[in-house]
């Protein structure tokens, strides 16, 4: 239970910082900080016996402000699970973006972000990757959107094996958001991103974390996650690919 509280902990304490920061500043947000915040909190939980004590938790939580013309975003999640008393899975990461549209009807958009994140069996104790980039809107109804951007960024990877070599690389950015209104009131969505590393030997990191949500009261939604995280070049001994599936529930205000 103290690493789970502290994976948690570790895992959203960077987003918090920058909120606090922001706080503080008051005025410098016309109509106050706090006004005009959405966001959502997703909680998952699978417990299985018998032959295998196994048991897995996982939980996010996303926050954005929107201006005018640009919005400012907060999401993080974490992940744990251990089997016959024995952790065999701990991960989380931390996303910070701002983003400004322009252009004709607002279709092109710049950004600036920061990714944390954290992954102890894949060997990595913590990895930083700022970015910055353009992106397009593709399509913004409500019942399809479709965002395309690129950039590039720099990837600063330290490992939690002392012996491991530790990494900086310049990066390529590439994402996409698609998020697409099915059956009566479900939405399936794909938030696909990938790192083609600029040095030589640097690999290709890719997550895709592909949703269904089914609304089960105007806050309450059920939720379905398919998530996929790939590395081209692991530490040695590592996997290439990671996956989890996961059902839970979102809370959005």
């Amino acid at each position: 239970m103290k690493k789970w509280r502290k994976v948690l902990k570790t895992g959203f304490s960077f987003g918090i910082g920058l909120l606090a920061v922001l706080m503080v500043s008051g005025p410098a947000f016309a109509g106050g900080l706090l006004e005009g915040w959405t966001g959502d909190v997703f909680a998952g939980y699978n417990q299985s016996g018998g032959n295998t004590d196994k048991g897995s938790g996982s939980i996010s939580a996303q926050a954005a402000k929107k201006w005018e013309k640009s919005t400012f975003t907060l999401k993080g999640s974490a992940f744990y699970s251990q089997s016959n008393n024995k952790m065999d899975g701990q991960k989380w990461d931390a996303l910070s973006k701002y983003s400004y549209d322009f252009g004709k009807d607002d279709l092109w958009f710049n950004f600036y972000q920061v990714l944390v994140d954290h992954d102890y069996f894949a060997d990595i104790d913590y990895r930083v990757t700022p970015a910055t980039g353009l992106g397009y809107h593709l399509s913004r109804t409500e019942d399809w959107t479709w965002d395309v951007d690129a950039g590039l960024g720099y990837r600063i990877t330290r490992h939690r094996i002392d012996t491991a070599a530790d990494d900086e690389d310049p990066t390529v950015l590439l994402h996409t958001f698609m998020k697409k209104k099915v059956l009566e009131n479900a939405f399936l969505s794909e938030d696909l991103t990938v790192y083609p590393g600029l040095s030589s030997g640097a690999g290709v990191q890719t997550r895709s974390e592909t949703v269904f949500s089914n609304p089960l009261s105007k806050d309450l939604d059920l939720e379905v996650k398919y998530i996929i995280d790939h590395n081209t070049e692991p530490s040695a001994g590592k996997k290439k690919t990671d996956t989890q599936f996961v059902v839970g529930l979102k809370y959005k205000f």
